[in-house]
């Protein structure tokens, strides 16, 4: 007869099992003594049916007994990602446990493909197999990053993971079956043999039984969610063209944290003529140092640069007043509307027609519409000239407009309201100023809604920037690939000529 191999693992769990099966045989037996064992069996039935009745309810609610994040998308993606990610986190929300066994590699292989199959057809929907239109480097590079995180994951947050071996799963997997029977036998046995014992352990199976499977379903369940997020994440990156794989010699690309290139924050200031955009710009940033050397982008914009505590380098375009006819911005869009990380409005509050301003945000706006892996940077309206609206010769700051308690602030309060209104905007966006002799007044508070809207700027400014740090990567590696392959010719040719 051949030794289990593993027999020192089931002398431990016996050894382990005998105190606690002697106590519950000697407690059933001390019940029965006493006649108290139909009122254990009424507690022990109540305890375990509440028991049982709450697992059931926590399972249709599907709350975890434990917390296991799942992966989370990107806050850089842009909408194009945004929208595929929505339809993965239903893949992996419907995701059944029972149709991908964790140790069938075939299927897990299977659901590996629908996910990258998914996202392929999302970025090249007239491929007819979109999921092979991306180098082999690639498919290895998604390979190699989501079992590392899978592994990161079980090192993290399932417990004795790193201890168990794949000869103890399929040990394990083997035995279970054999252990099915075994313990059928042996609860038919000592029902039979010992009644009063048997009842109470019996009760207690069925119960728990129910309960405890509910743990396990969930760490399968989270496991194949992790798998199809982690897959649908690399491959999102690899084939919206946010990522490249790096080369061996090189580190891993930090695709988390910093942008591919670092690129001062770029912020447009634009408005109709005699707005008083030129004004803000000093008011803003008083005097400023001249960037003639920092790649303009028209010859109609100036261009200043400034050092922000904060956000570093940033530049500062302004641009020419616009009108109903006059449009700089529709000469180049490319450069005159996808070059920004914010936007300023200027609006004077003294304006009555809005149509240039609204003719400026809808070109700007079609044109991120029509480019989805871009980000619409944030926008600011900057409302001036308040210090002239009824009554003008009353200049007595500051005014409440949230909750306007005279004239002078109601009417600043419908100056806000109407740019708001007219753009598209949220009121909040729409800011107050004076930057007329008589006194500049709010100028601090463009300031601090610029840094409120730095994460978003800082997204638009990182899919900005993402082309060119694609390109030189492509290059650098086409470099690389041509100097191997000169070396291996002069190999050659110096073999073939010795």
């Amino acid at each position: 007869m051949r030794v289990p191999a593993n027999w020192p693992w089931m002398i431990l769990g016996t050894l382990l099992l005998l105190p606690w099966l002697a106590l519950v045989l000697l407690g059933g037996f001390w019940l029965w003594q006493n006649q108290y064992l139909p009122v254990g069996l009424l507690v022990l039935a109540s305890f375990y049916g509440a028991l049982w009745i709450l697992s059931r309810y926590l399972k249709s609610l599907r709350v975890p007994p434990f917390d296991l994040p799942l992966p989370a998308p990107d806050e850089r993606w842009p909408p194009a990602a945004e929208a595929v990610w929505i339809k993965l986190d239903k893949m992996a929300e419907e995701i059944n446990p029972a149709d991908y066994p964790l140790t069938d590699s075939g299927r897990l292989l299977h659901l590996a493909r629908q996910v990258i199959g998914e996202v392929a057809r999302h970025y090249y929907p007239k491929a007819g197999q979109a999921e092979l239109d991306v180098p082999l480097r690639n498919i290895l590079f998604i390979a190699e990053q989501v079992c590392r995180d899978m592994r990161q994951s079980l090192d993290e947050r399932v417990p004795l993971s790193h201890l168990l071996t794949i000869e103890d799963g399929l040990q394990l997997w083997k035995w279970k079956e054999k252990l099915k029977i075994g313990h059928m036998a042996y609860r038919v046995s000592t029902l039979l043999l010992s009644p009063t014992t048997a009842l109470p352990r019996e009760l207690s199976s069925f119960f728990l039984g129910k309960a405890s499977t509910y743990p396990i379903g969930f760490l399968e369940r989270w496991l194949l969610q992790t798998l199809v997020k982690k897959i649908g994440y690399y491959a999102i990156a690899l084939y919206s063209g946010q990522l490249v794989p790096p080369r061996l010699s090189e580190p891993e690309p930090e695709i988390d944290r910093a942008p591919p290139v670092k690129k001062p924050l770029r912020i447009l200031i634009a408005g109709q003529v005699k707005a008083g955009k030129s004004s803000l710009v000093n008011a803003l940033f008083g005097e400023l140092r001249a960037a003639t050397d920092v790649l303009p982008l028209t010859d109609a914009l100036t261009i200043y640069s400034l050092k922000h505590a904060d956000m570093g380098e940033v530049l500062i375009f302004d641009s020419p007043g616009y009108g109903d006819e006059s449009h700089w911005f529709t000469k180049d869009p490319q450069q005159a509307l996808g070059g920004f990380d914010l936007i300023l409005l200027v609006c004077s509050a003294t304006q009555a027609g809005r149509e240039a301003d609204a003719q400026f945000l809808n070109a700007l706006r079609a044109w991120f519409d029509e480019r989805l892996e871009r980000r619409l940077p944030p926008v600011l309206a900057v409302v001036t000239h308040i210090d002239q609206l009824r009554p003008v010769r009353e200049w007595h700051p500051p005014y409440d407009v949230q909750t306007p308690q005279n004239e002078k602030a109601r009417n600043i309060r419908e100056a806000l309201e109407d740019v708001a209104e007219t753009l598209h905007i949220p009121l909040e966006d729409s800011l107050p100023v004076s930057l007329q002799t008589r006194g500049e007044y709010n100028t601090d508070v463009v300031w601090t809604a610029i840094a409120g809207k730095l994460p978003e700027s800082l997204r638009a400014q990182y899919l900005r920037c993402l082309p060119e740090g694609k390109d030189r990567e492509k290059w650098a590696l086409i470099r690389t690939q041509l100097a191997n392959t000169g070396r291996l010719l002069v190999s050659g040719l110096k073999k073939i000529t010795s």
